[in-house]
């Protein structure tokens, strides 16, 4: 088991089809190129419990994972059910699994359904929001069906576990039949029809009454209670109620066969009816000693019944019921099929979004190369050396401008998050953020967990720029209106001010994919940096006058 989780960074490489031999157990995913001990987010997957189902987990991205289950005994053509545990999770992780290797092509997932969590510190079962949950079709898994979930994880010492639905042990279900088995109850038989494949028992449940239980065969197959068919003008042949209690009731609308009047039939029957009703009443109330016999006698009774009808009015007001209702089923039935159009319709549409969305991404990894032979190529030139050598006194050239600018926009439209991890370069204890900026690879992983996007874009700014540029310069360079005499500071430089965006948007599209949001927070990035600014100088100055307090003191 400990080799197999040493393959966690090839498992990506095996193939869909292979097959999976078993459940995980305590499986360590770790990421591609990754030696060493597991550290705090590196996921431990285990599905070796009752009822648990997990065959094999890749590592997609940090925050990614695809989940293949384990297809049903006896029958590798059915793959549904999945039971398995995470630990050694992180506060405020938040991952995406993909369970990639589904085999029903409806299901209730489309309909509002979420699978089951819950955790060790939270025993109770409860769903997932069904807003983070999709099931679609993937070309990427040979066309199978996949259902992806969003979670993110809030207790680090917690082990959670995520199901289809309310999982049901066969341990728990014997000890539920053990303790009915133990009260000894009359209506209740157990005996053991045979074994499964795996050599579990198979109960055979009967619940009856305590008489012989031949004899109440042969009266539950055998015994028919015969109703009365109505008519309006004479009684039918009796239908016949089935131990399942299926009823042939019939209404008929036929002409009287003696020739008589339509009224006087229909005024003899009705008092014949109830005669016989009182007079059966009355000796139920006095001879039967329980519900059961009178239903009985007064079912045989009706069986007697030669003159039981129905009214026309009655007959006529069921029929229009009937057509009223046979209406209002044909216009829910079109409503039905108008909505599955308009389904249809939007699901065309997801699609096309789905193709552009891939394009986009396309397009900005492509501008992303671009933008890095760009600056590779005016590396070699005198004007970069001259602003290392000036601490970034002069302005990079204006098709640099206009790149760097085309690529916050094309950034800001791009909806699906880029792993932090997998998009920046580390070397020897640096991480590259881009266009030749290098920062300590400690201070980005402390970065990475800041909350709040004031207080991540300002100490990014403070890593970028230091405190002695930034006393000294402003995001824009024009001077302040509020002071008559205020001196214009040197500008920041733009192509920094774009990779601080591009980090910003970066960890917001980890969080959300609202376009209207993420361009609201990443118009706030000067502002913020102007904060800051305003703080250094405000520090400065009091450090000043306490050294000026100190000195008069003295």
């Amino acid at each position: 088991m400990a080799e197999r989780s040493r393959t966690a960074e090839t498992g990506s490489a095996i193939g869909s089809e292979d097959i999976i031999a078993g459940n995980v157990s305590k499986y360590t995913v770790l990421p591609a190129g990754y030696c060493g001990q597991p550290k705090k987010g590196h996921l431990i997957f285990d599905a070796c419990f009752e009822s648990g189902n997990l065959g094999r987990v890749d590592h997609i991205t940090e925050f990614e994972y695809d989940l293949f289950i384990r297809p049903d005994t006896c029958n590798p053509r059915f793959r549904v059910w999945f039971n398995f545990t995470v630990e050694n999770v992180k506060e405020s992780q938040r991952v995406i699994f993909n369970v990639v290797n589904f085999s029903k092509t409806k299901s209730l997932y489309r309909d509002g359904m979420a699978p089951m969590v819950k955790s060790t510190s939270r025993p109770k079962w409860q769903r997932i929001p069904s807003k983070n949950v999709y099931y679609y079709r993937c070309p990427d898994h040979r066309k199978n069906y996949v259902m992806s979930f969003a979670f993110c994880f809030d207790r680090e010492d917690d082990t959670y576990q995520f199901a289809y639905c309310y999982p049901y042990t066969y341990t728990r279900l014997q000890h539920y039949l053990d303790n009915l088995q133990r009260r000894n109850m009359d209506y209740f038989c157990r005996e053991l029809l045979g074994l499964s494949v795996q050599k579990r028992q198979l109960d055979l449940l009967t619940i009856t009454s305590p008489e012989d239980k031949t004899d109440l065969e042969n009266s539950v197959m055998q015994k028919k209670i015969k109703i009365p068919k109505l008519s309006l003008n004479h009684v039918e042949e009796a239908g016949e109620v089935t131990d399942y209690g299926e009823e042939d009731v019939e209404l008929r609308h036929s002409k009287r066969q003696d020739g008589r009047k339509q009224s006087e039939g229909t005024h003899k029957s009705i008092e014949a009816v109830v005669a016989r009703l009182e007079k059966q009443n009355g000796m139920s109330l006095s001879n039967t000693s329980s519900p059961e016999e009178a239903f009985m006698e007064t079912s045989e009774g009706m069986n007697n019944m030669d003159d039981a009808v129905v009214p026309r009015i009655l007959y006529e007001e069921l029929l229009r019921s009937y057509q009223q209702q046979q209406e209002e089923m044909r216009h829910i039935q079109q409503e039905l099929e108008r909505t599955r159009r308009q389904l249809v319709q939007q699901a065309k549409k997801l699609k096309e979004y789905g193709a552009l969305v891939s394009e986009m991404k396309e397009l900005r990894d492509l501008n992303r190369r671009l933008q890095d032979v760009l600056l590779l190529r005016l590396g070699s030139g005198p004007a970069i050396e001259l602003e290392k050598v000036k601490s970034e006194s002069i302005e990079p050239e204006p098709e640099v401008q206009k790149t760097f600018s085309e690529e916050a926009n094309t950034s800001t439209y791009y909806p699906a998050p880029v792993p932090v991890m997998d998009k920046y370069i580390l070397e020897n204890g640096k991480v590259h953020l881009g266009s030749g900026i290098w920062v300590d690879e400690e201070k980005w992983h402390q970065l990475q967990v800041t909350q709040g996007d004031s207080k991540y874009t300002k100490n990014l700014a403070v890593m970028i720029w230091g405190t002695d540029v930034l006393k000294n310069r402003s995001v824009t360079g024009v001077a302040t209106k509020k002071k008559k005499d205020a001196v214009p500071k040197p500008p920041l430089s733009p192509h920094k001010l774009s990779i601080v965006r591009e980090c910003l948007y970066d960890r917001i599209a980890q969080e959300t994919v609202d376009e209207t949001e993420i361009a609201q927070r990443l118009s706030k990035v000067n502002k913020y940096i102007c904060e800051k600014i305003m703080d250094i100088n405000k520090s400065c100055k009091n450090e000043e006058r306490r050294e000026s307090a100190k000195y008069n003191l003295q």
